[in-house]
Formats: C-alpha cells, sequence, structure tokens
C-alpha cells in the first residue's frame, strides 16, 4: 500500500491511537500482585541489527545465566510502533526488550509511567538504499553530495518498515534538511519489518528506493539489486554518530515491582553486549542466523555496524540528547521529555555495580 503521509502528522496520529488505548484500556495494567519471580514476558520490534543484544542474549544462553526467564522465545515481534506501545500500556508485555527510543517518547506521552532501562544500539543503523536504474538514471554514486542525492528522490516510491516509524523519520529528517517536505515530495510505501519484505519489493520494481535497517541495504547489494547511497553508521551524516537508537523500556511500576528481574535482566543484555564487542564475527553470525541473510551480506553488516553497539547498557545523556535533535527535526515530536523524567537513570546503574560481564 502507497501511503504518502506527513510525518508529523503520523506521530499525531499514533498519539491518538495511543488515547484511545489510554481510555479503552482502563483496569488492562500492571496486576497489583506482581512479584519479583525472575520471569519477564517481552517482545521485540523486530529481528534485526538493531536488536543484536537481545538476539545474542536468547541464543549464548545469557538470560538464563542470570537467573532469568524471558518469554515467548523465540521473540514475540510487535512490528510497529503503535503496536509495541499498546503491549505495553495494557500490560500484555512487561518489557519492549527491543524497541525504539522513538517509541518510547511517543508512548510516554500518554503514559507517564513509561521508563526506559538501557540501551541497546547507538547510531541509526539505517540506510538509504536506492535501485540500480535510479542510479543510472542520475548518474550519482555514494560519494556523490549528499544534497543531490536527497534531492535525487523527490518524485520517487521509497519502501519503509512503517511511515509512523523511524525509517520513514530519516526520509523526512533528510528532505527537511534542503528544504522539501516529504508530504508533497516523495511517496512512501509501507512494507512491513522484514528483510525478505523490503528486498522482494526492490526486485519487483514497487519502489524506486528503500530507507531501511541494517543489513537489507547489503542484502539489496549482494544481490546486485542496487546500491547504498546514505549510511549514518558510515560517517554520511556526522551529527548522527552515536545518537541513541535501541533501548529496551517498561512502565516504572513494574521496575518497582521487579527491581532484581530487571537488573538481571540488565545484566544479561550488558553480557550479549561484551560478548558483541569480543566476538564480533560470532555475532554476526548470530544476526545472520535470525536474519537469513547470505555470508556475502553478513560480511558487509560486519563493517558496517562494528561501531554501532555500546559497551554497556547504562545510557549515555549526549547520546539521548542526539537522539531527541534528530526526532524533533525529523517531525516525530514537538518537544522532548528532559533525559531524567524518561530514563530510569538509577536501576542499570545499580545493576552493572561491581559487575563485570565474562562471556
Amino acid at each position: 500500500m502507497k501511503l504518502r503521509i506527513s510525518l508529523r502528522a503520523s506521530s499525531l496520529a499514533m498519539l491518538l491511537i495511543l488515547a484511545i488505548i489510554n481510555l479503552a484500556g482502563c483496569g488492562l495494567g500492571q496486576s497489583s500482585t506482581v512479584t519479583d519471580d525472575m520471569k519477564l514476558k517481552v517482545a521485540i520490534n523486530s529481528l534485526s541489527s538493531g536488536y543484536l543484544a537481545d538476539l545474542v542474549a536468547m541464543d549464548k544462553g545469557y538470560f538464563q545465566a542470570q537467573g532469568l526467564t524471558v518469554y515467548p522465545l523465540p521473540f514475540q515481534t510487535e512490528p510497529s510502533s503503535p503496536q509495541m506501545a499498546e503491549a505495553i500500556h495494557s500490560g500484555a508485555i512487561e518489557v519492549a526488550i527491543g524497541g525504539l527510543l522513538t517509541e518510547a517518547f511517543l508512548a510516554s506521552r500518554v503514559d507517564a509511567d513509561v521508563r526506559v532501562i538501557g540501551q541497546l544500539q547507538t547510531g541509526l543503523a539505517g540506510a538509504i538504499t536506492v535501485s540500480n536504474k535510479l542510479q543510472e538514471q542520475t548518474g550519482l554514486t555514494e560519494s556523490s553530495p549528499l544534497e543531490a542525492k536527497v534531492k535525487a528522490l523527490v518524485g520517487k516510491k521509497i519502501g519503509v518498515v512503517s511511515t509512523t516509524g523511524l525509517t520513514g523519520a530519516f526520509v523526512t529528517y533528510l528532505f527537511r534538511r534542503y528544504g522539501l517536505n516529504i508530504n508533497k515530495d516523495a511517496t512512501l510505501v509501507a512494507l512491513g519489518p522484514t528483510v525478505a519484505s523490503a528486498v522482494a519489493a526492490m526486485k519487483a520494481g514497487r519502489v524506486d528506493a528503500l530507507s531501511f535497517f541494517e543489513p537489507v541495504g547489503e542484502t539489496v547489494e549482494s544481490q546486485g539489486l542496487g546500491h547504498v547511497w546514505i549510511s549514518p553508521l558510515k560517517g554520511d551524516i556526522p551529527e548522527l554518530v552515536g545518537e541513541l537508537n535501541a533501548v529496551f523500556y517498561a512502565k516504572a511500576s513494574l521496575i518497582r515491582a521487579k527491581p532484581n528481574t530487571i537488573k538481571a535482566l540488565v545484566r544479561a543484555i550488558a553480557m550479549a553486549l561484551t560478548f558483541i564487542q569480543k566476538y564480533p564475527d560470532q555475532a554476526m553470525k548470530i544476526l545472520q542466523k535470525y536474519t537469513q541473510v547470505d555470508d556475502k551480506t553478513i560480511a558487509a553488516a560486519k563493517e558496517v555496524l562494528k561501531n554501532a553497539y555500546p559497551t554497556t547498557p547504562v545510557i549515555d545523556k549526549h547520546s539521548y540528547d542526539l537522539a531527541t535533535t534528530f526526532d524533533i527535526q525529523a517531525g516525530l515530536i514537538s518537544a522532548a521529555p528532559p533525559f531524567e523524567s524518561l530514563v530510569d537513570t538509577q536501576t542499570a546503574a545499580q545493576a552493572m555495580q561491581g559487575f563485570t560481564p565474562v562471556v
């Protein structure tokens, strides 16, 4: 389905959806009998590079190593920000174990109890990938000036995960940078959250370009279908280097009710992040297992993603501030909550105190 839509309008739409949920979901919140039982019902946005720490923790048994049971496994996926926010708000899941900071911003505006616990990935791990046809028509390449590449997308069909999420917002951010309006100057095509759906759309000619998470761009290139033009992780947009991207979050009431359980989760993620740093080749094999891409693709993705993972789950305020600037400029939010009001600054730090991950 082709959707031509303003990201600011879509942000408002999401807030309206959540407001309705807030009214309709009265009484569906966390039970007063919640116990600190070392069990968590979780969900993840997608099986993609942003949530590699979750995939590693599951694959290597780090949740169990911390005495923690997370379920269901394999991870339940909530492929859009509204769905994830609804699941958290209603209590259908306890922790968004793999979500985006952006959706936490939006969810917190109608549910003030939402708190971000820790980080999974820094740097915007998405890219603009264009078809061979578009590259041939324009004569541009990856090394061409950023402005020329962005303006070459005017009038084109651009595939995104969803028009309400980060992939669509990235296009809006780039267009606004050069005085363009995504609502008038391009068509966003919602393709869903899988590598296969994005590649199939490019192969069929349904889209001229993709704004998608890693390793979609590398997959397109490995299959000879197109070329990565713009990648924040490659330094194409310096002001986005190190911005907070993927996080895990829950309600403050749950964090208070299950302090030991949440701290065990933090330590399991810390072990996974350490594994990614220490054994990058093995970590990429785990990513390959869940994304089902070929060897050539994962080798290329490794080079792009090598600086995308933090060494600790404890969130840095500077990364948070970079992310809020991006979201405002992309039209996702008009103002960001203060760091201290959205981020639980104590739980992750307490969990890591005296803990050295051994993997």
